[in-house]
């Protein structure tokens, strides 16, 4: 009777980690029907600005992209629904312009080194993915030691890989390439 109730544990208890593995794998592979360029052309034919934010998300195994776009006085925060487009969660904030020395709006001063020189968010994506082969998953631009730099994150599989690269001169800063490890 004790061997029967073992064996009737055991097989419950791995029917429950399998179930929750396959339900796992499935939430990890989410895809969306709408890509990020179609996703991105939406959302420029509908908010003045600069898009400084792009990521894919899961949110209840259902694809979400998640963007910022910010204008001279507006930060944006949305979620979208990935496979109708549908604006899912819209907040709206302005935004406090901060004075430098010389009286200068800092934000005027970004602009304008972003107009001179820089790259596109397109030609960011395209210099990570040409030094890791992945699907990108965010790209944000920010403003670090007063130089405008894009953050990508890319992700192949079990590894992810995020860069900061030179938004003038299009130079890699930094790039980091890890692995998920996984318990067996």
């Amino acid at each position: 009777m004790k061997k029967k109730l073992g064996i009737i544990i055991g097989v419950l208890a791995g029917a429950v980690i399998l179930g929750s593995g396959v339900y796992y794998t499935n939430a990890d592979e989410v895809n969306p029907k709408l890509d990020s360029e179609k996703i991105r052309s939406m959302v420029q034919e509908q908010y003045d600005g600069t898009i400084t934010e792009f990521e894919l998300d899961k949110d209840r195994n259902k694809a979400v992209y998640e963007v910022e776009v910010q204008d001279n006085n507006t930060e944006y925060d949305l979620e979208l629904d990935g496979d109708t487009g549908e604006v899912l969660h819209e907040s709206k904030k302005e935004i406090k312009q901060d004075r430098n020395k010389e009286g200068h709006d800092d934000d005027d001063a970004l602009k304008n080194m972003d107009k001179k020189n820089s790259i596109s968010l397109e030609e960011a994506k395209k210099i990570a993915i040409k030094q890791f082969d992945g699907d990108v998953i965010s790209v944000e631009l920010d403003k670090e030691d007063n130089q405008l730099v894009y953050e990508v994150e890319l992700r192949n599989g079990k590894q992810e890989a995020d860069f900061e690269i030179n938004a003038e001169s299009g130079d890699i800063l930094e790039q980091d390439i890890e692995t998920e490890a996984y318990d067996d």
